[in-house]
């Protein structure tokens, strides 16, 4: 991987944001481009793409659609993205409603697990129906790709079967130990309406256009069963943080690992915690937010290679040659 990494990429990263005319949720889009990049700024983090550029010939080409972490934004990952883009893949990320920096207040409700892989699938049906990008889009290579709260939403569209009542139980016990989780666990009420509206308190969201899965520290490994992930049989690469000091390890990443037996591939990002997979810090964040600046040993570009390598590895493999 690292040998690969060395060569100069075939392509520039284009860039475009609010890609639609009437999008019902801010989306930016990354792509091949041969135009010459420019400095451009994602929340006040410098970087370098083509903005607006045309595609590049060549295509179609495989796409990523990303799910950012709860309360986040549709720049989390640009960093990743302009890295796919550079090596000829088109990536897409929406921001999600009532779950982002400026509107947080569905966050870790279960609202949001039932509309969040609603908007990717709005997503991916707005793009696919786009008549400048969707001939660039090969439909049959289509990943989805998560952090946190994104893991989890993608990973409802792999075909995993998100059980609120095992998310209940979970948290009657150990609510106080696991407030990140349990905060805003369903009440009867709410159990009661997904009984009536998806006949058992289990929220189904797979969508077989979606070929693979990647999911970076994902959350509410709680709400997974083994009658849950019976459907997730795409294929699903799992990037946990060597020190997750939001999500309780055993209760998340691990328990997908215990549920899915050698089914998925789990790869431990040495030196990262919960919060590496976001964009280097600001001079602002590190001074207003510095719980989102920590890591656990190594720097945090370091870090993003290393998952820059991971998830490139993986989407070669998917399809060879």
């Amino acid at each position: 991987m690292t040998a690969h990494s060395s060569h100069k990429p075939p392509y520039s990263a284009g860039f475009r944001d609010r890609v639609f005319d009437t999008d019902p949720f801010a989306l930016a889009l990354w792509y091949p481009a041969t135009a010459p990049e420019t400095p451009v700024r994602h929340m006040g983090v410098a970087s370098m793409a083509a903005r607006n550029a045309p595609f590049a010939a060549g295509g179609p080409f495989p796409l990523v659609m990303i799910s950012h972490g709860s309360e986040g934004h549709r720049f989390v990952h640009f960093w990743l993205a302009e890295y796919l883009a550079r090596r000829g893949y088109i990536v897409a990320a929406p921001q999600h409603a009532g779950d982002n920096y400026i509107d947080a207040h569905d966050a870790r409700s279960l609202t949001i697990i039932e509309r969040r892989p609603q908007e990717m699938r709005q997503a991916l049906d707005l793009l696919l129906a786009h008549d400048d990008i969707a001939p660039h889009i090969d439909s049959g290579k289509i990943t989805a790709l998560g952090h946190s709260a994104g893991g989890a939403t993608v990973l409802k569209l792999g075909g995993w079967r998100f059980d609120a009542s095992a998310w209940r139980q979970y948290c009657q016990v150990n609510s106080e130990t696991d407030r990140v989780i349990c905060e805003y666990v369903p009440d009867d009420a709410a159990l009661n309406r997904l009984e009536n509206v998806h006949g058992a308190p289990v929220v189904a969201a797979r969508d077989d256009r979606i070929s693979a899965i990647i999911t970076i520290a994902p959350a509410f490994g709680v709400a997974a069963t083994p009658a849950g992930v019976e459907q997730l049989k795409v294929p699903v690469l799992f990037i946990e943080a060597d020190t997750d000091e939001v999500l309780l390890h055993d209760v998340n990443a691990a328990r997908f690992r215990d549920l899915l037996h050698g089914r998925a591939k789990f790869v431990r990002v040495k030196g990262a915690g919960h919060y590496s997979f976001l964009p280097p810090c600001t001079d602002y964040i590190a001074q207003n937010f510095p719980h989102l600046c920590r890591d656990f040993g190594r720097e945090r570009p370091h870090i993003h290679d290393s998952v820059k390598q991971l998830v490139h590895h993986f989407l070669r493999g998917l399809h060879p040659g």
